[in-house]
């Protein structure tokens, strides 16, 4: 039988196991699964050469556009309106970059009447800008980036080319034109890892007054709030170094979470922040986790 002690333990710990397993699901589902596999040479020029569509590799040439980039490969092909390049580095921040710079001409041709396909994952990013007369597709994927245009009718070609190299759902005509919906829903997500994050401090509070030298108890005398506990604390430990330490952790645990939310509404305006959003986003989880069990482990001992 458990006793009543046990089970007030137990309950926070499955209550933290629950959402944490359901939160790292949906980071893991959001940022990870159903990511394409980065694409080669090789297939690239297969590809190509399918649609009839002549390949040159001017990696050479290309070195000195891209200048301490590491570009290893960078494949061109181009057939009356079409233009198709493919870049490979030997890192994934190049990549990234030229993206960006694919976006960013990209985005500059955008009308009123015009279908839009944005999806990102880690080390992942394609944005597909379909007007009435033209067809843009600017994407990366790890160490490897494509930037392809072409007019609107010849887009079925590339939309082949990418498709045949593992991108099925960019030959779908149901693209959903990204709305302002979306971007509320990621603020929200965000929101919703502040009081996650703020779950964690039930293992780190014990570990702040144990390490004063006061019981729980005696530190609930102190004040009526944490607010007024903690400085007195630190004013009774025999080591204030290291229990303002354990105080600064649990006052400030969802501080990742809040720059997430701001980072998230700043997305909202600019694309410029996603990379670092898409850190936070794995960075969250893995915080919660490592804190709760250095945190535990801590407490343990100090219970000895």
């Amino acid at each position: 039988m458990l006793s009543l002690k046990n089970k007030i333990r137990i309950k926070p710990i499955l209550i933290f196991v629950i959402i944490f397993t359901a939160f790292a699901g949906g980071v893991f589902y959001a940022f990870v699964a159903n990511r394409p596999n980065p694409l080669n040479v090789t297939q690239v020029e297969n590809a190509l050469t399918k649609q009839g569509i002549q390949t040159f590799n001017i990696t050479d040439n290309a070195q000195n556009n891209f200048p301490a980039m590491g570009l290893e490969n960078c494949i061109v092909a181009e057939q009356d309106d079409l233009r198709f390049e493919f870049y490979q580095f030997d890192n994934v921040k190049s990549a990234r970059k030229v993206y960006t710079q694919a976006f960013n001409k990209i985005y500059g041709n955008r009308t009123t009447n015009r279908v839009e396909f944005n999806e990102r994952k880690l080390n992942y990013r394609i944005y597909i800008l379909d007007i009435e007369t033209n067809y843009y597709v600017a994407m990366y994927n790890e160490n490897t980036a494509v930037y392809a245009y072409c007019d609107s009718e010849n887009s079925s070609i590339i939309k082949e080319v990418l498709n045949s190299l593992g991108y099925p759902n960019i030959a779908d005509t149901g693209w959903n034109q990204e709305t302002s919906f979306d971007n509320i829903i990621r603020v929200l997500v965000y929101v919703l890892c502040i009081p996650i994050m703020f779950i964690t401090r039930i293992w780190i509070y014990p570990v702040v007054y144990k390490s004063a030298g006061v019981s729980r108890r005696k530190a609930l005398e102190l004040g009526d709030s944490r607010k007024e506990i903690i400085p007195k604390l630190i004013e009774l430990s025999k080591n204030p170094k290291q229990t303002k330490l354990f105080a600064m952790i649990h006052n400030y645990i969802s501080l990742p979470a809040y720059i997430a939310v701001v980072l998230a509404i700043i997305s909202c305006f600019t694309d410029r922040v996603e990379n670092i959003l898409d850190g936070f986003g794995l960075a969250i989880p893995l915080v919660m986790v490592v804190c709760a069990l250095i945190f535990i482990t801590i407490d343990k001992r100090m219970s000895k």
